[in-house]
């Protein structure tokens, strides 16, 4: 290990992280706790129960940069970090859920926003997204154009720039937006299962063509633009890949399977699709069942052929690949993780692991033990073929604890 960073958040929520093409990291948070990370006591309203935001940067050894603490208006009622990204100009765009944070003059006004905040992370751009009904922003990919692209869920109607898009009575629907360096919708696209429906966007990734690939999962009937898919489970994962523009290239689901899917990465002429499942389905020919839930590994060719699948006795939460194309995994298990690493069985705890993407065999896997729950948010591989991984720990609590249990971040970086 090169490093490692412990955030005493106090909330119930993981901490995102992102690298930046200078191989800083940039991390996300909230927190209902006075912190400190490094450059003294950040912001902190003792009388607020809502939660507080972070925004920090660390040197690629792990020095803080600078951190800022916004504090939530009085009374707000919610605050989440749905995602993080970085653009090629090293800006940050931070979406999720505001409790109408403040930072001295700089204010993000209370609902669903999207924002982007310069290298030294003072806010340059903001929006938000105007309707009824809930929204949540599930995840935040850069474009490679300097824009980004946002995926997460809605009910009600929510007007994305481009149009106004409905759940459907009783459903909750998917939906991505691209935004331009400007924050101003290109597109957006809204997927609703009918009445009483589900469809929910959870990972996001852009290939080097500015293909866009969105993974989540559904229950009913949903078409992404083509066939339409049908579930009787309580939810079943999906992939689809949109063209820079937004038009349907394909999308695939995993029939059979009741799970979602979390986290997706690109890779050459490879995407990848991590999650969780139990129940069975088949995959290149190969059946994978599961009787309780067991995460997922997919391969689809870029033009959305099957190439190959794994599933083990673990959660898939977070992927990442890296510049030779290999695959970076990691997420947690209860002791009877076995990828094939040479060492036998991984103890109990949060696990990382390399894969080749050809067929999914490991090329190694860490383990680390915590007596408490824990959780991979996301994984990154810097250009050196550093990883960089972030979650949350679970702290040690008398049983009669009420939810949601504080938890609090980690970050750590493994060298090569």
């Amino acid at each position: 290990m090169a490093w490692s960073r412990s955030l005493v958040l106090g909330d119930s929520e993981a901490p995102h992280t992102v690298v930046a093409p200078d191989g800083d990291v940039l991390v996300a948070a909230t927190y209902r706790e006075p912190l400190d990370v490094g450059g003294g006591p950040l912001p902190f309203n003792h009388v607020s129960k809502t939660p507080h935001l972070l925004v920090a940067r660390f040197s690629p050894d792990g020095a803080l940069r600078w951190a800022h603490g916004w504090v939530p208006r009085e009374g707000a009622a919610r605050a989440r970090v749905g995602g993080l990204a970085v653009d090629r100009d090293g800006n940050a765009w931070l979406g999720g859920t505001s409790a109408g944070f403040e930072l001295g003059s700089e204010r993000l006004p209370e609902g669903p926003f999207v924002a982007r905040l310069s290298p030294r992370g003072a806010v340059e751009r903001m929006r938000g997204f105007a309707g009824d009904g809930a929204l949540s922003v599930q995840a935040v990919a850069a474009d490679g154009a300097g824009g980004v692209v946002l995926v997460g869920d809605f009910t009600g109607r929510r007007d994305f720039g481009d149009a106004t898009r409905e759940a459907g009575p009783g459903g909750r629907a998917a939906f991505a937006v691209r935004l331009d360096a400007d924050g101003v919708t290109r597109w957006s696209r809204g997927w609703a299962a009918g009445p009483q429906g589900l469809v929910t966007a959870r990972a996001v990734a852009v290939d080097l063509f500015g293909g866009i690939h969105v993974a989540g999962g559904y229950a009913g009937a949903v078409s992404f633009g083509g066939s339409t898919f049908v579930t009787v489970r309580q939810r079943t994962p999906f992939v689809l890949k949109l063209s820079p523009e937004g038009a349907h290239a394909w999308s695939r689901d995993l029939r059979g399977a009741e799970g979602m899917a979390n986290a997706v990465a690109v890779g050459p002429d490879r995407v990848f699709v991590g999650g969780n499942f139990s129940g069975r389905f088949y995959f290149h020919g190969q059946a994978h069942a599961a009787g309780g839930y067991q995460g997922f590994l997919a391969a689809f060719s870029a033009g959305g052929q099957q190439r190959w699948a794994r599933s083990f006795a673990a959660t898939a939460s977070a992927l990442a690949t890296d510049e030779s194309g290999q695959l970076t995994l990691a997420g947690t298990h209860d002791g009877g993780l076995e990828l094939g690493s040479g060492r036998g069985r991984t103890p109990a705890g949060l696990y990382v692991a390399r894969l080749l993407p050809e067929d999914g065999a490991s090329l190694w896997v860490r383990g680390f033990t915590h007596p408490g729950a824990a959780l991979a948010r996301a994984v990154s591989v810097d250009p050196g073929g550093h990883t960089l991984v972030a979650g949350a720990l679970t702290r040690a609590l008398p049983e009669e604890t009420p939810y949601p249990r504080p938890q609090d971040g980690f970050l750590f970086r493994l060298r090569p």
